[in-house]
């Protein structure tokens, strides 16, 4: 049997909770509503699952409270052969002369390393640090005029890259009209051997008879552009699921610099370099199969206009070539190992000659 002090408590615990429905009646708030925004406030503050944050980290920012680590390696290749004739046409079909076709196989692998953090749920900071080692092999078919003729050399080299930094800004957060926008700003330092003094080397090849043929390869190769450059751009995203949509659209504007040589020569030329600006744009989508597996698919390209030299006394040229076009179809798959760790992995296969052949990218990104 309870006492009565027990039951003066359970009264009065049940005077409190009618004179609390009644204030919230009074106020036009019903309990079912109160109930309802406090579990909108948990699922607006719950965690995207570890395939999502890893798209997000990839291709878009994924403003992480916590700072990540991202070691990574890519490794591309390309080749180009090129076609030259040194004679007439007799009969409008019959070529004499010499025929030589030159073959450059290039091989470059990056070893990066990436930190990013973010300082609010609106900003995030990166800088980036790559090493390069690239290897170009060169070889020329038609020496002392005969198709067996093969004169062949190989050149490699490897130093750090252009170090960048750059940061990310949320613009607009993704509602269930609009899509996520975030704006993108960054600067490349030129720590990287630059490639606007290094000397030619001729290999010479006895053809018989007095002849000679030869080939020319550089000494050493560059592993960066040599000059500073300013970056911005947009990426917008938007989660349709299980799918994620991204694209984005950047400018790079490379600053004009002056060098105390830029001949490849024995003579010593020094000028300004004035590196052509480039625009970029890209899209694709992705597709969270679990909470730790996705798959994504896109496509990049890369405008780059020519590039203008102008030597100490003399005006300004183009480089004849010097503009290019690269696109290219990037298929990727990330994996989280653990709620810190994932493995991202792409392979790109180049759309144009100026693009290279393939490109294959292994990250490990995790945080702390």
């Amino acid at each position: 049997m309870l006492d009565n002090k027990s039951i003066n408590l359970t009264q009065s615990g049940g005077y409190q909770f009618l004179l609390t429905l009644c204030v919230l009646a009074a106020a036009g708030v019903s309990p079912a509503a109160i109930a309802q925004e406090a579990t909108e406030e948990v699922v607006r503050k719950a965690q995207p699952s570890q395939s999502v944050q890893n798209v997000l980290r990839e291709e878009h920012a994924l403003f992480s409270d916590r700072l990540t680590i991202e070691p990574g390696i890519s490794y591309s290749y390309s080749d180009r052969s090129d076609l030259a004739l040194s004679g007439f046409l007799a009969l409008d079909a019959i070529f004499l002369g010499n025929i030589n076709v030159d073959t450059i196989e290039s091989h470059t692998t990056t070893f990066n390393l990436s930190t990013r953090y973010g300082v609010t749920d609106r900003l995030e900071v990166e800088l980036l640090i790559p090493y390069v080692y690239r290897s170009s092999h060169y070889e020329t078919i038609g020496a002392g005029g005969s198709t067996g003729g093969l004169v062949e050399e190989t050149v490699s080299q490897g130093d750090l890259g252009d170090v960048s930094a750059g940061l990310y800004y949320r613009l607009l957060p993704e509602t269930e009209a609009r899509p996520d926008v975030v704006w993108n700003f960054s600067v490349r330092a030129p720590t990287g051997k630059h490639p606007y003094d290094i000397r030619t080397n001729t290999r010479i090849v006895d053809a018989g008879e007095g002849e000679t043929e030869n080939l020319s390869v550089p000494n050493t190769l560059p592993t960066g552009n040599g000059v500073w450059g300013v970056s911005t751009g947009f990426s917008v995203l938007k989660t349709v699921d299980p799918a994620i949509i991204f694209a984005n659209i950047g400018y790079t504007y490379n600053i004009e610099q002056s060098f105390d040589d830029i001949s490849s020569n024995d003579q010593v030329v020094p000028g300004n370099v004035n590196l052509g600006d480039s625009i970029r744009l890209g899209f694709g989508t992705a597709f969270a199969l679990n909470e730790r597996f996705s798959l994504s698919l896109s496509f990049t390209h890369q405008h780059a206009f020519e590039t203008k030299v102008t030597a100490d006394g003399g005006a300004e040229q183009s480089v004849i070539g010097s503009s290019a076009n690269a696109a290219s179809v990037n298929f990727g798959a990330t994996y989280g190992l653990s709620d810190t760790t994932s493995i991202v992995t792409s392979v790109g296969i180049g759309m144009t000659d100026d693009a290279p052949d393939f490109t294959l990218d292994f990250r490990m990104p995790f945080q702390i």
